[in-house]
């Protein structure tokens, strides 16, 4: 552990910026990758002169001894001789037995020179030319008790060594200039990439819910590209949210309005009057569960957009749903003179939901189909099962809905009828039933999607399915 004294150190030397870290990391990073890459570079070419001068000697030494086995003392010499001909940084010291030497440019045999075969570095060895270079040697073992030194000169691979540590040395600054000027160069494209988003956020908090992050077309190529995206996500979310909040505000001011004015009414009527009419209580009761139905609904579907209800689901046998539903509606179909069918051949098809809210769900788009679509004289349920998931199906034959009007249709008091509030004497929807019915398949993890019937409308809530037990 750091004493407090160096961390306190540390801590002031270091950059505040999160960018300025980076940066920092990213030149001590490559500067050390430059350096270190120098250092391998001056050993590689250090070890290949060794390799070479290696091979150099192991071939006099070599041919000498096969010389020696194949022909004689006489022979060896002889090659060793033609070496020694040859200007050079050569030395060779061949002795006897007993140390004499009998052929060689160097008059003593190095008392740090074992006769092993191995390699041995010499700093300063004087030869007849008064050569004091350091040398590579080796020192062979040969027949009849001889023994042979041979050595090359490294003079030559000093000076060149000492030529590429020069060069390393003076490219290390350039090294660190390139490594700061790379690192500002990945620092700056990760704050510019920061800007562009924090920008955004900036026109959102102005009030400005259309900026959006600028992103390259195609996949993201990277996690500023997926943060991007996802961020436009959120945001288009959040816009829409806010629409729809404008939306339920717009219409709970106006469909509050009527009927409150109208309840108003007749409690005015009501306390003029001597005698409570039966008519006007009805009434006034009808108004009151009007107004109450779409508090109600409006308060599901906000629970269903925050998932709420999640922890009560349990599997549902969507058949028999369907089939209780067109049970309960079959009267109200036969006064509004309605045939209320079934799918033919409906099967058991199970999911994990939320008994209450689905069915409620469900009710409402039958409802919708009733008011709407009774002139058709025919309303479908239905429930289809596939791999991945199961379909749930409400058709009428009425008017339907323009394509183009299908998205504003399924938002909070999304009608599309003119007139608001009362239509002849019969009472109109609020505009939440397909909402609600849109809410409820997003909390399920579901969709809902409106399509033609040709004529009329079919509603389908797609529905993610489980086995049916067995």
């Amino acid at each position: 552990m750091l004493p407090p004294q160096l961390h306190r150190l540390l801590d002031r030397l270091m950059p505040r910026t999160t960018t300025s870290r980076i940066s920092l990391v990213l030149f001590l990073v490559l500067f050390s990758g430059s350096a270190l890459m120098l250092v391998l570079l001056e050993r590689a070419t250090q070890n290949l002169l060794d390799r070479d001068a290696q091979t150099r000697i192991d071939a006099i030494a070599d041919a000498s001894l096969l010389a020696w086995r194949k022909q004689g003392l006489e022979a060896a010499v002889t090659i060793l001789d033609g070496e020694l001909q040859v200007p050079g940084p050569l030395v060779i010291h061949l002795a006897t037995s007993d140390g004499t030497l009998l052929l060689g440019n160097l008059a003593r045999w190095p008392d740090d020179v074992p006769i092993d075969g191995r390699y041995y570095r010499v700093t300063a060895m004087e030869t007849e030319q008064g050569d004091p270079s350091p040398y590579m040697v080796t020192g062979r073992p040969m027949p009849q008790g001889y023994r042979l030194l041979v050595g090359r000169s490294l003079e030559a691979e000093v000076r060149l060594l000492m030529t590429l540590t020069t060069i390393l040395t003076a490219a290390l600054p350039l090294a660190a200039l390139l490594a700061w000027l790379t690192s500002r160069m990945i620092a700056r494209i990760i704050t510019d990439r920061a800007h562009g988003i924090a920008d955004v956020v900036s026109e959102v908090t102005g009030g400005n819910l259309h900026a959006r992050v600028d992103l390259p077309p195609g996949p993201p190529a990277d996690a500023f590209d997926s943060m991007g995206a996802a961020f436009n996500v959120m945001l288009a979310r959040v816009e829409s949210v806010l629409d729809e909040l404008r939306a339920v505000t717009d219409g709970l001011a106006h469909d509050l309005r009527s009927p409150l004015t109208r309840l108003k009414a007749r409690i005015d009527k009501l306390g003029l009057g001597t005698v409570v009419d039966a008519a006007d209580l009805s009434a006034v009761s009808a108004e009151a569960e009007s107004l109450l139905a779409m508090l109600d609904n409006s308060l599901e579907i906000s629970r269903a957009e925050a998932g709420i209800g999640r922890d009560r689901f349990e599997e549902v046998d969507l058949s028999r749903m369907i089939a209780d539903l067109a049970d309960m509606y079959e009267p109200l179909a036969e006064d509004a003179g309605v045939a209320l069918k079934l799918q033919p051949g409906l099967s058991r098809v199970t999911a994990r939901a939320h008994r209450q809210l689905l069915g409620r769900a469900l009710a409402n788009l039958i409802d919708n189909a009733l008011r709407y679509g009774a002139a058709g004289k025919v309303i479908e349920l239905g429930v289809e099962a596939s791999d991945s998931g199961a379909r749930l199906l409400v058709a009428d034959h009425g008017p339907g809905i323009p394509a183009s009007q299908r998205h504003d249709a399924i938002k909070r008091f999304g009608r599309l009828d003119a007139a608001r509030g009362r239509q002849g004497q019969r009472l109109q929807g609020a505009g939440l039933g397909l909402s609600l019915a849109a809410a409820v398949a997003r909390l399920h993890g579901g969709s809902i999607s409106l399509a033609d019937n040709n004529p009329g409308l079919l509603v389908a809530i797609d529905l993610p399915v489980v086995p049916a037990a067995e």
